[in-house]
């Protein structure tokens, strides 16, 4: 092709690109919010670690975290938990009285990037002379190394006697194939395969050396992976630079960021098929194409219009790798990236495709399916209309009601670990605990002056997740009050009060339920036709506990409309209400049909359960909407407001069938509980019209109360158990 009508060509193909990649998302506040999203997360489960009273800090890493990816590329959260408690040596001049201390050694079948690390004791800086456990592993030499097969026992161990999937991917292994988890120890200097890069010359002003700087602060980690040629790679760790790798993958513009959305969408789609499962290229590769791309070209060069030149120049440079055999490491030295991945023949394979796609200009591009990017092309080329594609403005707000989701959801998750943590105590002895935390001075986790923005974030999710620890706080403490008569102090009342903001719904539903256990009956009244006032058709039920996957469960499209903002915060807590949930030690601020919630493991039945459903087993949680309309009709049978009590029956009655309709129930068999009692009461008081049974004498509405009145329950039973049936059918 003439070199004047390549260059228009890939002129107007690189415009039409980035019109269908930001199509599919890949826009800057699409990626800002991804950022933001994992980021939060990322911060509230180790704010959750170090409340319990762990060590573990966690980073997220990856396509999610880094915003590089779009919604049918399915990727996954790829999770790093670093154990602070070990003190990484370089040197025994390093060594820690009261920590555990290992020194990394060079040994001399270590290949590059590769350390063994040697236990040593801990009151002595000395070679630990002695096992303690399975995974020390003494070498011919007598020296004690640590092996790096303890994380992937521990989790095999962790997924059987929890029931969960056990899930392998190098040195991942977790119990979920949406997350891949990785053990890791930080290391106290950075190592020597690191120095060449911050002083070897470079052609452009990138990274600068700000840059560079930040980098090195950053540091290291040591992941349980050994070398896939090596005869000792039991008792390898490999050197990771992941933090450095993600704080430059974070100054990238939005123009790197869609080139390497589309490497990974050729790799995805054209690149490894052709392959046939013979080798793989990975997203790892591609980052490393594109980093030194950044590196080498002109800042010229990184333009809109120049997209299509950007991508060719990155292939050139992956190709010429796969032709010499050696893809470099960006930040390690003398580390090939294709070992045990590709072989010399696949190379060759992957040298001929790249030629072709290199040759015929990204024609391949055309036919890529994930996320229609070849029709989006051939539109954006023809002007022709395709109906079944989906609208950018649907992409951006289905993206954002997702990460919106996504992140409640977890975030709710982690309050209930910390909860899990207390469980087995008295509702006294909770209280103190869960005033014990929200009163601590804050503890600073272990990261370096550079991550000021985590730092930052650490502190807001510790407030986050203080709200709703004095949500439990408070309706334990009213419990006990409740049970033994004793009046309620203002301290009482400013927990609630503090606890307000979590969500919509679920703290004043917890107060509203106080009350009417309390008797306050018209207080009670008032604070539900608050939160009623407070629902509207935008407001999506988030629940934590277990019974919703963000990855599946969609959520409705005026929640997604109205949280699509031009802001990068996607929490949005006014516009989501939780399950509420009721601790054992919450019982005597409980309706008493949810009693019944509370003791559902019986026998055996959680040996056949996984940890999740364990933790909430004997919790009462119910949706928050038939919760409200179920606290309406008992404060209005109470009050003796006859139309405002069928009225909230009938509201009870459509948001479970609405709810069933558009799979937002999340604890269905709690809910018919709820309805089926409604009914129950409703039949009796009929009866009681026409029996001698007066309304006095009946009991205060759980249906083992009503087995006392033989003639009426069986009629009773079976009204209930007709209504369950309509309503499931």
């Amino acid at each position: 092709m003439n070199r004047l009508v390549s260059g228009l060509f890939y002129d107007v193909m690189s415009l039409r690109l980035i019109a269908a990649l930001e199509d599919m998302g890949v826009t800057e506040l699409i990626v800002g919010r991804r950022r933001h999203t994992y980021l939060q997360d990322e911060s509230a489960e180790s704010v959750t670690d170090k409340l319990v009273g762990g060590n573990i800090v966690s980073y997220h890493f990856g396509s999610m975290t880094e915003g590089t990816t779009t919604p049918g590329m399915g990727s996954d959260i790829d999770a790093l938990g670093c154990d602070e408690t070990v003190n990484i040596m370089s040197e025994w001049p390093e060594w820690e009285r009261g920590r555990r201390n290992m020194l990394m050694v060079k040994h001399e079948t270590c290949s590059p990037q590769h350390y063994r690390l040697q236990e040593a004791r801990d009151d002595l800086p000395l070679p630990l002379t002695q096992s303690y456990d399975l995974f020390c592993v003494t070498d011919h030499d007598g020296k004690i190394y640590r092996s790096n097969t303890q994380s992937e026992h521990l989790m095999r161990h962790a997924t059987a006697d929890n029931n969960l999937p056990y899930v392998h991917t190098g040195p991942s292994h977790s119990g979920s194939e949406i997350y891949d988890h990785v053990s890791a120890y930080r290391c106290r200097t950075l190592p020597a395969e690191c120095e060449s890069w911050f002083t070897r010359s470079r052609h452009g002003n990138w990274p600068t050396q700000e840059m560079q700087q930040v980098a090195r602060e950053l540091g290291c980690f040591l992941i349980p992976d050994g070398h896939c040629f090596s005869a000792y790679s039991s008792i390898e760790w490999r050197v990771s630079p992941s933090l450095i790798e993600r704080h430059l993958m974070f100054s990238m513009e939005i123009i790197h960021v869609q080139c390497y959305v589309t490497l990974k969408l050729l790799k995805k789609d054209t690149i490894n098929p052709y392959l046939n499962g013979n080798g793989k290229l990975t997203s790892f590769h591609c980052k490393k194409t594109l980093v030194y791309a950044r590196e080498q070209l002109l800042p010229e060069m990184w333009t809109s219009d120049h997209l299509f030149d950007c991508i060719i120049s990155c292939l050139i440079l992956l190709r010429g790798w796969t032709f010499r055999g050696h893809c470099p490491h960006y930040i390690m030295d003398k580390v090939n990236l294709f070992d045990g991945k590709l072989n010399s023949k696949q190379r060759c394979r992957l040298h001929t495709i790249l030629t072709k796609i290199i040759d015929t200009h990204l024609a391949p591009l055309a036919s890529v399916k994930t996320d229609d990017l070849g029709h989006r092309l051939l539109h954006t080329l023809y002007t022709v209309a395709i109906w079944d594609m989906t609208p950018r403005r649907a992409v951006y707000q289905g993206i954002t009601g997702f990460l919106s989701v996504d992140v409640n959801e977890s975030q709710m998750k982690h309050v209930g670990f910390i909860l899990c943590d207390a469980a087995d105590r008295s509702p006294d002895r909770l209280c103190l605990y869960l005033h014990s935390l929200i009163t601590q001075p804050p503890q600073q986790l272990h990261r370096h002056r550079s991550e000021q923005a985590l730092c930052r974030l650490d502190a807001v999710k510790r407030e986050y997740v203080f709200r709703h620890l004095q949500q439990h706080l408070a309706s334990t403490a009213a419990s006990i009050c409740l049970q033994h008569g004793i009046q309620m102090g203002n301290r009482i009342w400013s927990w609630y009060d503090a606890a307000m903001n979590t969500d919509v719904a679920s703290t004043r539903l917890k107060l509203a339920s106080m009350l009417y256990c309390k008797g306050d009956l018209q207080l009670a009244a008032d604070v539900l036709d608050d939160v009623e006032r407070r629902y509207d058709k935008t407001v999506q039920a988030v629940c934590g506990c277990a019974r919703m996957d963000p990855f599946v469960d969609k959520p409705h499209a005026l929640f997604t409309k109205a949280v699509n903002e031009e802001n990068i915060d996607v929490l949005s807590t006014n516009r989501v209400a939780y399950c509420v949930r009721f601790l054992p030690q919450e019982a005597f601020c409980v309706p008493p049909i949810l009693h019944y919630e509370m003791v559902r493991a019986v026998g055996d039945e959680l040996q056949h359960r996984d940890i999740i459903e364990r933790v909430f087993m004997n919790w009462a949680i119910v949706d928050y909407r038939p919760f409200l309309h179920y606290l309406q009709y008992l404060t209005f049978r109470g009050l003796g407001l006859r139309h405002r009590q069928q009225q909230a029956l009938r509201s009870l009655s459509d948001s479970s069938l609405d709810g069933l309709e558009h799979d937002h129930l999340f604890h269905l068999v709690t809910v018919l509980h709820l309805y089926a009692h409604c009914m129950a009461w409703r039949y009796v008081s009929t009866c009681c019209h026409s029996r001698t049974i007066r309304k006095t004498m009946l009991p205060t509405g759980t249906y083992r109360d009503l087995l006392e009145y033989n003639d009426a329950w069986k009629n009773i039973n079976d009204f209930i158990h007709l209504r369950v049936l309509f309503v499931v059918n």
